[in-house]
């Protein structure tokens, strides 16, 4: 199973939420990002992860993976 945590905005505010974890309200984007990662760093160890951050005009502008693929590509 993966966890994947989104942060998304939220008016003046930013949320970083995921179906296993409880929601974060924060002022700034950056907070919320710190709290996908540190939720994600407590995550028993090659638990598969993702963290999706939304930019200011509502496009998905960065994912970071976490723990092993379990298909990794090829060579």
């Amino acid at each position: 199973m993966r966890t994947i945590i989104y942060v998304v905005s939220a008016g003046t505010q930013w949320k970083a939420k995921c179906e296993h974890c409880k929601e974060q309200t924060t002022n700034t984007q950056l907070e919320a990002i710190k709290y996908a990662k540190s939720h994600v760093a407590g995550l028993p160890a090659g638990s598969l992860s993702k963290i999706l951050i939304q930019g200011d005009g509502g496009q998905w502008r960065a994912e970071w993976k976490y723990g092993q693929d379990p298909f990794p590509p090829r060579g």
